[in-house]
């Protein structure tokens, strides 16, 4: 790392962080030791309590009235995908996303919170010698997959990104986005006094909200891979998943604690920081396609603006010009609008602009990627984009099994050393301790992160580890 750049991280440990994006860097640099990330993570989770609202008044005060309040709210979310779906079954459009750009813009901005997937237990994984903390160890094993790469979180949902070529989109996106991030972080490197909160936490996002069973119907209605989005249908479910192991989670730490009115106190507000940050509901209510072709434009911009030929103006401008600054980008995009080149809620097939980039004949044809043209075709279709079908730009997983193909051919070393280490010793603990660093959020679905990940199941879940082969298969049969 530059020295530049970890002088700059290592300034949010005394000070308030400048951003949220930072902080993601921070927890998620591998140079930064471990104490470093502990002590700002108790800074920043003290300062997110603080300044919590009175929104989980209604979570349960007393540990006997949490099952069966849970259970109400698994109940209610089912009750209300059922209408749903009986509306759609009634000729009733689509209600999160009303083409596939859309969809796209969802993934983008859900991406940052999508990539720290499980992190928040982190922290209880170094507990693995207490049986008390068994269960939420189990959950974030099984976040990681086992270690398989194909039912690894995080690796399943950069597989999606990668394979409709948003990963770059991401890049783009605003601070607000990584406030949710930076709290399962900060949980990920937590102290000990935080154990209530990581449990409160643990327990509002092992439930089954509306907005993920309708994502991943209308996910796979579009024709985009779901497998990440109903993977967390099949194992957070309360008869034997992730909510169930939770509420054994909490009903174990519970008895351990002696001032059990604090400790309840905590939980809840550890509950309460699942509301922290944008959530997907809000970022679903807010979509704005528009906005996504406007940084698309302006990108293209950067080059655009020194190859047109000047012979094509205006309102007196030439196209190099209008380029030329990042302001005049959205004035320009109005002016093709009013000037016809692009009609908006028609077939983009009537739009010259869309015929220039699309066509093979076209003057701009292959300056904008089949993403990029997706975003733009359903952002020129607007409401009527459901009639209309870029069939060619449909994008799918081409090769469903790449995972099983997967090989690395440059290699530092570090795998060989680890599993060297592993074997050259018999005691449990020192293999444990060895293993654990890789199975941080930085780490976790890299290769040696994901062998790491297959040994510590296999010494700690034996009967997790015999079901590796088959597990995934089994919860990826299931449709909803």
């Amino acid at each position: 790392m530059p020295v530049a750049v970890k002088e700059r991280l290592l300034d949010l440990l005394d000070k308030n962080h400048q951003s949220y994006c930072d902080l993601v860097t921070f927890f998620l640099d591998s140079n930064i030791s471990a104490p470093d990330k502990e002590r700002k993570a108790s800074a920043f989770l003290k300062k997110e309590i603080h300044t919590l609202n009175s929104s989980y008044s209604d979570f349960p005060s007393n540990l006997s009235e949490i099952h069966e309040w849970i259970v109400n709210s698994n109940h209610n979310q089912c009750h209300e995908y059922q209408l749903y779906k009986e509306r759609r079954n009634s000729g009733a459009e689509r209600e999160y996303f009303k083409n596939v750009g859309q969809a796209f813009e969802f993934l983008i901005k859900v991406a940052p919170v999508k990539r720290v997937d499980g992190s928040w237990l982190y922290s209880i994984v170094h507990y693995w010698n207490d049986p008390v903390f068994r269960d939420l160890i189990q959950i974030y094993v099984e976040e990681l997959g086992l270690g398989l790469p194909k039912a690894n979180h995080v690796t399943v949902y950069d597989d999606l990104l990668f394979s409709l070529g948003l990963e770059h989109f991401v890049l783009e996106l605003e601070d607000e986005y990584y406030h949710q991030p930076a709290i399962q972080l900060a949980l990920a490197y937590a102290p000990p006094e935080f154990i209530p909160e990581i449990i409160g936490f643990n327990l509002g996002y092992e439930q089954l909200p509306l907005h993920l069973l309708i994502t991943n119907y209308e996910l796979k209605e579009l024709g985009i891979n779901s497998q990440y989005f109903n993977l967390h249908i099949t194992i957070d479910n309360m008869d034997n998943g992730h909510a169930h192991l939770s509420i054994k989670a909490l009903e174990k730490i519970y008895s351990k604690f002696k001032d059990k009115d604090a400790f309840m106190d905590k939980v809840k507000a550890g509950f309460a920081l699942n509301n922290k940050g944008l959530s997907s509901r809000q970022i679903i209510k807010n979509l704005n396609l528009e906005a996504m072709v406007l940084k698309i434009f302006k990108r293209k911009a950067l080059v655009g603006n020194v190859i047109h030929s000047d012979k094509c103006k205006l309102n007196n401008r030439s196209i190099n010009e209008w380029l030329s600054e990042p302001n005049l980008v959205e004035e320009f995009v109005d002016l093709l609008i009013e000037k016809q080149w692009i009609k908006m809620n028609r077939d983009p097939e009537e739009s010259r602009f869309w015929q220039l980039i699309s066509h093979e004949e076209g003057k701009m044809y292959g300056v904008f990627n089949s993403t990029e043209k997706q975003i733009i075709y359903d952002w020129i279709a607007g409401e009527h984009s459901k009639n209309f079908d870029l069939k060619h730009q449909r994008i799918n997983a081409a090769l469903k099994n790449k995972n099983d193909f997967m090989f690395s051919y440059l290699s530092d070393g570090e795998l060989e050393d680890i599993q060297q280490q592993i074997s050259e010793t018999g005691n449990l603990a020192i293999k444990m301790n060895k293993l654990l660093p890789y199975l941080a959020p930085h780490a976790h679905h890299n290769e040696v992160g994901l062998w790491c990940t297959q040994r510590f199941v296999d010494f700690l879940f034996p009967f997790l580890s015999d079901k590796k082969s088959s597990s995934f298969k089994i919860s990826s049969k299931h449709n909803f």
